[in-house]
């Protein structure tokens, strides 16, 4: 399986970060896409990919950070960087200015546009906004990130060609809106994200995610398409080697 986002720098792994990364490749993980959106850090990750051949990154500035936005065009070039993201939109806090937002999210959608990246899109309590942002971006192709919206979002997404990120939050014994979505959605759409350190699956809630927890997603899947769980495995890698290219 491919853990298509995770944030393996968080400092919740500074104890014991190779040995996360040894047990996720130890339980079956073949891949890992460690997402990026802190600036101190970017350097950090370009050296983690190098370390390991099977992992990869993507750049980007998080929507709560828009208004301290910082360049890194630089960075996209490099043979590791697989996608620009995540970037988006967050209306679940007042404090964050939507226009600034908007405009950064467009600078990002630009910079993906430029390079032929796909973009990994951030978007809560936002999914009007970003649909609409997106459509004007048609030869953009990518992922919603953490997908929490409505069936009928979902296919506004799925239309213009992106996959949807499906999370630990399905194995949550209250998560029937997810569970229809997934259920709803081709699994010829759909990546597995762990999102790791946060939003562990139900088995370990309140404690640190890792990639080697991405088998509790597929386990949730399969049982919700009643399919078995090979082949969650084999079409979400084969959707994440499309999308990213690797």
């Amino acid at each position: 399986m491919i853990d298509t986002h995770c944030h393996l720098l968080d400092e919740s792994y500074n104890n014991d970060r190779r040995e996360v990364i040894e047990r996720a490749f130890a339980e079956g993980i073949t891949k890992i896409i460690e997402i990026s959106v802190e600036p101190s850090l970017w350097q950090n990750s370009v050296e983690l990919c190098k370390k390991y051949s099977n992992i990869f990154c993507s750049f980007g500035i998080h929507p709560h950070d828009a208004e301290r936005y910082t360049d890194y065009i630089h960075l996209i070039s490099d043979e590791k960087v697989v996608a620009v993201g995540e970037c988006g939109l967050d209306y679940h806090r007042d404090s964050f200015d939507k226009k600034i937002q908007a405009e950064i999210f467009e600078k990002q959608l630009e910079i993906a546009k430029k390079f032929n990246k796909p973009v990994i899109v951030h978007s809560r309590e936002a999914e009007e906004d970003s649909y609409n942002i997106l459509s004007r971006y048609k030869d953009l192709k990518g992922v919603i990130h953490c997908f929490s919206s409505t069936p009928g979002y979902a296919e506004k997404f799925l239309s213009l060609g992106f996959y949807l990120g499906i999370d630990c939050p399905v194995t949550y014994p209250k998560a029937d809106n997810l569970k229809k979505v997934v259920k709803q959605v081709p699994i010829e759409r759909i990546l597995l994200e762990t999102d790791a350190p946060y939003l562990p699956p139900q088995k370990f809630r309140g404690k640190r995610n890792e990639p080697s927890y991405i088998k509790y997603i597929a386990e949730e899947i399969a049982k919700i398409k009643n399919i078995p769980i090979d082949a969650v495995s084999e079409i979400t890698d084969n959707n994440a080697k499309n999308l990213f290219g690797i």
